[in-house]
Protein backbone atom coordinates (compact mmCIF):
# COMPACT_ATOMS: atom_id res chain seq x y z
CA UNK A 1 0.00 0.00 0.00
CA UNK A 2 1.57 3.05 -1.30
CA UNK A 3 1.59 6.19 1.43
CA UNK A 4 -1.04 8.20 -0.56
CA UNK A 5 -3.26 4.83 -0.30
CA UNK A 6 -2.52 4.84 3.45
CA UNK A 7 -3.24 8.12 4.16
CA UNK A 8 -6.11 7.84 2.31
CA UNK A 9 -7.35 4.91 4.27
CA UNK A 10 -6.68 6.86 7.41
CA UNK A 11 -9.08 9.89 5.71
CA UNK A 12 -12.09 7.37 5.17
CA UNK A 13 -11.87 5.96 8.76
CA UNK A 14 -11.63 9.46 10.29
CA UNK A 15 -14.55 10.67 8.52
CA UNK A 16 -16.53 7.86 9.79
CA UNK A 17 -15.85 8.35 12.97
CA UNK A 18 -16.89 11.80 12.68
CA UNK A 19 -20.57 11.24 11.45
CA UNK A 20 -20.70 8.37 13.76
CA UNK A 21 -20.40 11.28 16.56
CA UNK A 22 -22.50 13.48 14.76
CA UNK A 23 -25.35 11.00 14.48
CA UNK A 24 -24.66 9.60 18.05
CA UNK A 25 -26.75 13.53 19.15
CA UNK A 26 -29.74 11.93 17.60
CA UNK A 27 -30.02 9.63 20.42
CA UNK A 28 -31.15 11.95 23.11
CA UNK A 29 -34.00 13.50 20.96
CA UNK A 30 -34.99 9.89 19.95
CA UNK A 31 -35.15 8.92 23.55
CA UNK A 32 -36.84 11.83 25.36
CA UNK A 33 -39.37 11.05 22.50
CA UNK A 34 -40.12 7.69 23.60
CA UNK A 35 -40.38 8.47 26.79
CA UNK A 36 -42.85 11.06 26.36
CA UNK A 37 -45.03 9.09 23.85
CA UNK A 38 -44.82 5.97 26.19
CA UNK A 39 -45.06 7.97 29.42
CA UNK A 40 -42.05 6.20 30.43
CA UNK A 41 -40.48 8.82 32.36
CA UNK A 42 -43.83 8.85 34.79
CA UNK A 43 -43.73 5.34 34.84
CA UNK A 44 -40.34 5.58 36.54
CA UNK A 45 -40.60 8.55 38.71
CA UNK A 46 -40.58 6.95 41.26
CA UNK A 47 -37.95 4.42 40.66
CA UNK A 48 -39.22 0.49 39.00
CA UNK A 49 -37.88 -2.42 38.01
CA UNK A 50 -38.06 -2.25 33.84
CA UNK A 51 -39.52 -5.87 34.21
CA UNK A 52 -42.19 -5.09 36.23
CA UNK A 53 -43.25 -1.95 34.00
CA UNK A 54 -43.24 -3.98 31.03
CA UNK A 55 -45.75 -6.40 32.38
CA UNK A 56 -47.91 -3.79 34.10
CA UNK A 57 -48.41 -1.79 30.77
CA UNK A 58 -48.13 -4.73 28.40
CA UNK A 59 -44.59 -3.24 26.85
CA UNK A 60 -42.09 -5.36 25.41
CA UNK A 61 -39.80 -6.32 27.78
CA UNK A 62 -36.57 -6.52 25.81
CA UNK A 63 -37.33 -3.41 23.87
CA UNK A 64 -38.17 -1.66 27.19
CA UNK A 65 -34.03 -2.70 28.46
CA UNK A 66 -32.80 -1.37 25.80
CA UNK A 67 -34.32 2.02 25.88
CA UNK A 68 -33.58 1.75 30.04
CA UNK A 69 -29.96 1.23 28.88
CA UNK A 70 -30.16 4.19 26.15
CA UNK A 71 -31.52 6.54 28.96
CA UNK A 72 -28.78 5.46 31.56
CA UNK A 73 -25.50 5.86 28.71
CA UNK A 74 -27.35 9.58 27.88
CA UNK A 75 -28.06 10.60 31.31
CA UNK A 76 -31.90 10.41 31.57
CA UNK A 77 -32.26 7.64 33.80
CA UNK A 78 -30.12 6.30 36.82
CA UNK A 79 -29.83 2.97 37.90
CA UNK A 80 -29.64 2.06 41.24
CA UNK A 81 -27.45 -0.88 42.89
CA UNK A 82 -30.80 -3.22 43.41
CA UNK A 83 -31.35 -2.50 39.75
CA UNK A 84 -34.49 0.17 39.82
CA UNK A 85 -34.67 2.53 36.97
CA UNK A 86 -35.08 6.29 38.57
CA UNK A 87 -36.34 9.04 35.72
CA UNK A 88 -34.15 12.17 36.77
CA UNK A 89 -36.29 15.12 37.61
CA UNK A 90 -35.63 16.97 34.73
CA UNK A 91 -37.45 14.60 32.57
CA UNK A 92 -40.44 15.19 33.96
CA UNK A 93 -40.63 18.24 32.94
CA UNK A 94 -40.66 17.32 29.43
CA UNK A 95 -43.91 15.72 29.80
CA UNK A 96 -47.64 16.98 29.48
CA UNK A 97 -48.24 19.39 32.37
CA UNK A 98 -44.58 19.87 33.11
CA UNK A 99 -42.51 23.45 33.10
CA UNK A 100 -40.88 22.44 29.60
CA UNK A 101 -43.64 20.11 27.85
CA UNK A 102 -43.60 22.77 24.85
CA UNK A 103 -39.72 21.73 24.69
CA UNK A 104 -41.87 17.96 24.48
CA UNK A 105 -43.97 19.00 22.22
CA UNK A 106 -41.12 20.48 19.73
CA UNK A 107 -39.17 17.00 20.11
CA UNK A 108 -42.76 15.74 18.61
CA UNK A 109 -43.03 17.34 15.95
CA UNK A 110 -39.30 17.12 15.17
CA UNK A 111 -39.27 13.13 15.45
CA UNK A 112 -43.03 12.67 13.76
CA UNK A 113 -43.23 15.36 11.03
CA UNK A 114 -40.13 16.71 10.16
CA UNK A 115 -37.59 13.59 10.22
CA UNK A 116 -39.94 11.91 8.31
CA UNK A 117 -40.50 14.07 6.02
CA UNK A 118 -36.63 14.83 5.22
CA UNK A 119 -36.03 10.80 4.91
CA UNK A 120 -38.61 10.54 2.06
CA UNK A 121 -36.76 12.94 0.09
CA UNK A 122 -34.72 10.46 -2.26
CA UNK A 123 -38.20 9.41 -3.73
CA UNK A 124 -39.72 12.64 -3.65
CA UNK A 125 -36.81 13.89 -5.66
CA UNK A 126 -37.43 11.32 -8.05
CA UNK A 127 -40.78 12.59 -9.01
CA UNK A 128 -42.94 10.41 -6.67
CA UNK A 129 -46.60 12.45 -5.55
CA UNK A 130 -45.79 14.95 -2.76
CA UNK A 131 -47.42 14.77 0.65
CA UNK A 132 -50.10 16.02 2.61
CA UNK A 133 -49.98 18.31 6.18
CA UNK A 134 -53.03 16.89 8.18
CA UNK A 135 -53.59 20.25 9.87
CA UNK A 136 -56.74 17.83 11.60
CA UNK A 137 -53.80 15.48 12.85
CA UNK A 138 -50.82 17.88 13.59
CA UNK A 139 -52.75 20.93 14.37
CA UNK A 140 -52.33 20.67 18.00
CA UNK A 141 -48.97 19.78 18.67
CA UNK A 142 -48.11 22.67 16.20
CA UNK A 143 -49.73 25.19 18.00
CA UNK A 144 -48.18 23.77 21.55
CA UNK A 145 -44.48 24.20 20.30
CA UNK A 146 -45.56 27.21 19.00
CA UNK A 147 -45.91 28.64 22.63
CA UNK A 148 -42.00 28.33 23.02
CA UNK A 149 -41.36 31.54 20.46
CA UNK A 150 -44.38 33.56 22.57
CA UNK A 151 -41.89 34.27 25.49
CA UNK A 152 -39.48 35.58 22.91
CA UNK A 153 -41.68 37.20 20.73
CA UNK A 154 -43.96 38.74 23.00
CA UNK A 155 -41.71 41.25 24.13
CA UNK A 156 -41.81 42.76 20.97
CA UNK A 157 -45.29 42.32 20.24
CA UNK A 158 -46.39 44.64 23.57
CA UNK A 159 -43.18 47.05 22.35
CA UNK A 160 -44.70 47.34 18.43
CA UNK A 161 -48.35 47.59 20.19
CA UNK A 162 -47.13 50.63 22.44
CA UNK A 163 -45.12 52.28 19.84
CA UNK A 164 -48.27 52.33 17.82
CA UNK A 165 -50.75 53.32 20.88
CA UNK A 166 -52.65 50.27 18.85
CA UNK A 167 -56.72 49.60 20.75
CA UNK A 168 -57.71 46.79 19.48
CA UNK A 169 -55.80 43.45 18.27
CA UNK A 170 -56.94 40.65 15.17
CA UNK A 171 -54.74 37.50 15.95
CA UNK A 172 -55.17 35.69 12.59
CA UNK A 173 -54.24 32.12 13.01
CA UNK A 174 -54.40 32.97 17.11
CA UNK A 175 -53.35 28.95 17.85
CA UNK A 176 -54.11 28.79 21.24
CA UNK A 177 -54.45 32.42 21.86
CA UNK A 178 -51.46 32.82 23.40
CA UNK A 179 -50.47 35.91 22.63
CA UNK A 180 -54.31 37.29 22.93
CA UNK A 181 -54.28 36.40 26.40
CA UNK A 182 -50.60 37.11 27.27
CA UNK A 183 -52.41 40.53 25.76
CA UNK A 184 -54.93 40.72 27.87
CA UNK A 185 -53.26 40.51 31.26
CA UNK A 186 -50.96 43.11 30.54
CA UNK A 187 -53.28 45.49 28.62
CA UNK A 188 -56.86 45.55 30.17
CA UNK A 189 -58.60 48.10 27.64
CA UNK A 190 -57.32 45.95 24.53
CA UNK A 191 -60.40 44.86 22.55
CA UNK A 192 -58.84 41.28 21.35
CA UNK A 193 -59.90 39.18 18.38
CA UNK A 194 -58.55 36.03 17.79
CA UNK A 195 -59.52 33.79 14.51
CA UNK A 196 -58.35 30.48 14.29
CA UNK A 197 -58.79 27.60 11.02
CA UNK A 198 -58.02 24.46 13.20
CA UNK A 199 -61.44 24.01 14.92
CA UNK A 200 -59.62 21.33 17.64
CA UNK A 201 -56.97 23.79 18.16
CA UNK A 202 -59.65 26.97 18.62
CA UNK A 203 -61.66 24.95 20.86
CA UNK A 204 -58.64 24.37 22.55
CA UNK A 205 -57.86 28.52 22.55
CA UNK A 206 -61.80 28.91 23.49
CA UNK A 207 -61.10 27.02 26.87
CA UNK A 208 -57.89 28.48 27.84
CA UNK A 209 -59.85 32.17 27.21
CA UNK A 210 -62.48 31.02 29.55
CA UNK A 211 -60.09 29.83 32.32
CA UNK A 212 -58.66 33.96 31.86
CA UNK A 213 -61.97 35.46 32.08
CA UNK A 214 -60.79 38.01 29.93
CA UNK A 215 -64.02 39.96 29.10
CA UNK A 216 -62.22 41.92 25.73
CA UNK A 217 -61.20 38.55 24.52
CA UNK A 218 -63.27 37.27 21.48
CA UNK A 219 -62.20 33.75 19.97
CA UNK A 220 -63.63 31.96 17.24
CA UNK A 221 -63.50 29.25 14.42
CA UNK A 222 -62.88 31.02 11.19
CA UNK A 223 -61.24 30.91 7.86
CA UNK A 224 -59.50 34.19 7.06
CA UNK A 225 -60.42 34.08 3.31
CA UNK A 226 -63.53 33.52 3.91
CA UNK A 227 -64.65 35.69 7.48
CA UNK A 228 -65.84 39.04 6.49
CA UNK A 229 -64.01 40.55 9.34
CA UNK A 230 -64.53 42.19 12.56
CA UNK A 231 -67.26 44.47 13.10
CA UNK A 232 -64.70 47.75 13.15
CA UNK A 233 -61.58 48.05 12.02
CA UNK A 234 -58.69 47.03 14.33
CA UNK A 235 -55.08 48.98 14.69
CA UNK A 236 -52.80 46.02 15.35
CA UNK A 237 -52.95 42.51 13.12
CA UNK A 238 -50.87 39.72 14.47
CA UNK A 239 -49.48 37.11 12.01
CA UNK A 240 -47.38 34.50 14.10
CA UNK A 241 -45.94 31.31 11.97
CA UNK A 242 -48.52 31.36 9.26
CA UNK A 243 -46.59 32.31 6.00
CA UNK A 244 -46.53 28.52 5.57
CA UNK A 245 -50.12 28.15 4.62
CA UNK A 246 -49.92 29.94 2.05
CA UNK A 247 -48.37 30.46 -1.32
CA UNK A 248 -47.15 33.46 -2.53
CA UNK A 249 -49.83 34.99 -4.29
CA UNK A 250 -52.37 34.19 -1.68
CA UNK A 251 -49.66 35.77 0.83
CA UNK A 252 -50.30 39.02 -1.19
CA UNK A 253 -54.09 38.08 -1.21
CA UNK A 254 -53.83 37.70 3.14
CA UNK A 255 -51.77 41.73 3.47
CA UNK A 256 -54.46 43.19 0.85
CA UNK A 257 -57.55 42.01 2.98
CA UNK A 258 -55.66 42.68 5.99
CA UNK A 259 -54.75 46.16 4.98
CA UNK A 260 -58.65 46.54 4.42
CA UNK A 261 -59.35 45.15 8.01
CA UNK A 262 -57.35 47.94 9.35
CA UNK A 263 -57.65 51.47 10.96
CA UNK A 264 -56.05 54.25 8.57
CA UNK A 265 -52.92 54.08 11.10
CA UNK A 266 -52.85 50.54 11.28
CA UNK A 267 -49.74 47.82 11.20
CA UNK A 268 -49.01 44.35 10.85
CA UNK A 269 -46.55 42.58 13.65
CA UNK A 270 -45.55 39.03 11.95
CA UNK A 271 -43.31 36.29 13.31
CA UNK A 272 -42.13 34.40 11.15
CA UNK A 273 -39.00 32.47 9.13
CA UNK A 274 -36.95 34.19 6.97
CA UNK A 275 -35.41 31.76 4.11
CA UNK A 276 -31.56 31.99 4.52
CA UNK A 277 -31.29 35.01 7.24
CA UNK A 278 -27.95 35.60 8.18
CA UNK A 279 -26.80 33.58 11.29
CA UNK A 280 -29.98 30.75 10.58
CA UNK A 281 -29.14 29.75 7.07
CA UNK A 282 -29.03 25.93 8.05
CA UNK A 283 -31.94 25.84 10.29
CA UNK A 284 -34.46 27.73 7.89
CA UNK A 285 -32.61 25.34 4.52
CA UNK A 286 -34.16 22.13 6.43
CA UNK A 287 -37.33 23.65 7.46
CA UNK A 288 -37.80 25.36 3.72
CA UNK A 289 -36.93 21.84 2.52
CA UNK A 290 -39.52 20.07 4.86
CA UNK A 291 -41.97 22.99 3.56
CA UNK A 292 -41.50 21.83 -0.04
CA UNK A 293 -41.95 18.45 0.33
CA UNK A 294 -46.00 19.10 0.77
CA UNK A 295 -48.65 19.60 -1.52
CA UNK A 296 -50.44 22.09 1.39
CA UNK A 297 -47.38 23.93 3.05
CA UNK A 298 -45.38 26.13 1.33
CA UNK A 299 -41.84 27.65 2.08
CA UNK A 300 -40.93 31.10 3.82
CA UNK A 301 -40.22 33.89 1.88
CA UNK A 302 -36.78 35.74 2.44
CA UNK A 303 -36.41 39.09 3.90
CA UNK A 304 -36.29 40.70 0.53
CA UNK A 305 -39.25 38.97 -0.95
CA UNK A 306 -41.61 39.30 1.98
CA UNK A 307 -40.31 43.24 1.83
CA UNK A 308 -41.64 43.16 -2.30
CA UNK A 309 -44.87 41.24 -0.94
CA UNK A 310 -45.69 44.06 1.62
CA UNK A 311 -44.80 47.22 -0.80
CA UNK A 312 -46.98 45.77 -3.54
CA UNK A 313 -50.23 45.84 -0.97
CA UNK A 314 -48.96 49.21 0.44
CA UNK A 315 -47.05 48.55 3.23
CA UNK A 316 -43.67 49.75 4.40
CA UNK A 317 -41.48 47.85 6.27
CA UNK A 318 -40.29 49.44 9.76
CA UNK A 319 -38.41 46.90 11.34
CA UNK A 320 -36.94 43.38 11.21
CA UNK A 321 -35.83 42.04 14.23
CA UNK A 322 -34.00 38.47 15.03
CA UNK A 323 -36.46 36.57 17.96
CA UNK A 324 -33.88 33.47 17.75
CA UNK A 325 -30.92 34.51 15.48
CA UNK A 326 -29.66 30.83 14.80
CA UNK A 327 -33.66 29.28 13.73
CA UNK A 328 -34.02 32.52 11.74
CA UNK A 329 -36.95 33.45 13.64
CA UNK A 330 -37.87 37.13 13.28
CA UNK A 331 -40.21 39.70 14.27
CA UNK A 332 -41.27 42.02 11.34
CA UNK A 333 -43.27 45.04 11.80
CA UNK A 334 -45.23 46.70 8.81
CA UNK A 335 -47.60 49.85 8.51
CA UNK A 336 -49.96 50.57 6.54
CA UNK A 337 -49.34 53.44 3.67
CA UNK A 338 -51.71 56.00 1.78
Amino acid sequence: MTVVEKLQEWKTLWLARKWMKSNARFLPAWHIYVGITERLFERFEQGAFPPVIAGKYGLDAELLAKWVDAGVAVGHLKRSKDGRVHAKREMLEYIEGGRHSSVGALIREMMELHMPTLLQYPRLLEGRQRLDFHAETHGPTVAETSSLLEKLAFPKIAGWLREHSARSVLDIGCGHAGYLIRLGRRFRDLRLLGIETNEAVANEAIRKARAEALPNLELMHADIEQWSGPSAPVDLILMNNILHYFEPGRRRQLLRKARRLLSDNGSIALVTPLYLAPGGQPFSAAFNSFMAAHNNLHPFPTERELAAYAEEEGYAVDTVSPIIREGSWYFVGLTKQE
